[in-house]
């Protein structure tokens, strides 16, 4: 969303017009519910955590100060809410968050894009939340570093190192505890 378009909605989510609300849904809804999804790895707690976002943000909307895009400020509540979530389970599940895809539907590559899942999500368990959470928006959402860090709440450096740090780990993970190379 463009800079000014991005203005004109937050006035009007100031003034809690709820046509403004739907809108906001509507254009940050699916981008959103994916990143959430990523980190808790569960449907219904994302679906909550999601409505939760959207409610805080209807509440809060005053409180925004503009230092960053209206998306990366609702990303960070979703982070936020994300955390307490899990951090309320005491676990970190799983993520499910590469898509690996087979050359052909053979049995054989279905087990290997099985076995490769459940690798992965035993390697990003090994992460911590901030390194997860900087990995899944990196990566997958295609955040830049500046919008990552704003999101996770440090600066961009300290972004760059837990993406690294993250991304040594699960090499490593991958090279000792599974036997995969980088390469293969």
């Amino acid at each position: 969303m463009e800079q000014n378009a991005d203005q004109m909605l937050f006035d009007r989510l100031s003034r809690h017009e709820p046509a403004a609300l739907n809108e906001l849904i509507r254009i940050h809804q699916s981008e959103l519910y994916r990143f959430v999804l990523r980190v808790v790895s569960d449907p219904a707690d994302a679906q909550d955590i999601l409505q939760d976002t959207f409610v805080r943000v209807w509440e809060k909307i005053r409180t925004f100060k503009g230092e960053s895009s209206l998306k990366t400020w609702i990303f960070r509540i979703a982070m936020n809410l994300s955390y307490t979530h899990l951090k309320r389970r005491k676990r970190w599940v799983a993520l499910d968050v590469l898509n690996f895809r087979s050359d052909s539907s053979s049995p054989e590559n279905d087990m290997e894009t099985t076995f490769r899942k459940d690798r992965l999500a035993e390697a990003l368990e090994t992460l911590t939340p901030r390194q997860r959470a900087v990995v899944v928006a990196r990566i997958y959402e295609d955040l830049p570093f500046e919008a990552v860090s704003k999101a996770v709440g440090c600066s961009v450096n300290a972004a760059k190192v837990h993406f690294h740090d993250g991304k040594q780990r699960l090499e490593v993970y991958f090279k000792e505890k599974v036997g995969i190379e980088k390469n293969d």
